[in-house]
């Protein structure tokens, strides 16, 4: 039976030769090909196109409503990926967790917008419905079929509340922050 030290000594040599052989992998099997030419598409022309659309008079309050959110898809994917519920075959940059552009790319700037445009809690949640609908029943699927995501331990239907319960929570920590800082500034001016 090993001791502690030993164990952490054996942790430590398995993550080293992890290291060793993702670095291999990405440099021969992930670096440059059409997979990872999509991930970088994923992250970049989400933000481009955001720039055109989000309305720069409330640039303050959308940026960090979509900090909010990708911190929370970020740990979200942080955690199925540690638990291996999924995987993420192709690593855009090797250093950074491979799901960078769903991360911080295509979903915090799609849910800024949604946040920008549908300022109702209605529409927002109804709209937020269809948007994890296609999330999890088509992108998520359209994903897997381009190599970009291996389901382990997880199917799409799980995926369908996430996707509605992380932009409602969103929004509401949104709400409450707004709320106390207004009142923090209604009580500035007495």
């Amino acid at each position: 039976m090993l001791n502690k030290n030993e164990w952490l000594d054996e942790i430590v040599q398995i993550h080293q030769k992890l290291t060793e052989l993702r670095q291999h992998y990405w440099l021969h099997y992930d670096l440059f090909t059409f997979q990872w030419w999509l991930l970088l598409a994923l992250l970049v022309i989400p933000w481009v196109v955001w720039w055109r659309l989000v309305d720069k008079k409330r640039l303050k309050d959308i940026v960090f409503f979509g900090v909010l959110m990708g911190f929370l898809v970020f740990l979200l994917d942080l955690i199925g990926c540690s638990l291996n519920l999924w995987e993420y075959p192709y690593n855009l940059i090797r250093i950074i967790p491979a799901s960078l552009a769903f991360d911080w790319g295509i979903l915090p700037v799609f849910h800024m917008l949604l946040f920008q445009y549908f300022t109702k809690w209605r529409s927002y949640i109804l709209l937020n419905i269809l948007v994890a609908t296609v999330f999890a029943f088509l992108c998520e699927p359209l994903c897997v079929w381009l190599g970009l995501y291996k389901l382990l331990n997880w199917a799409y239907v799980y995926s369908f509340p996430i996707y509605i319960i992380k932009a409602i929570l969103i929004k509401g920590l949104f709400a409450i922050i707004e709320r106390k800082q207004s009142s923090v500034n209604s009580e500035g001016l007495r």
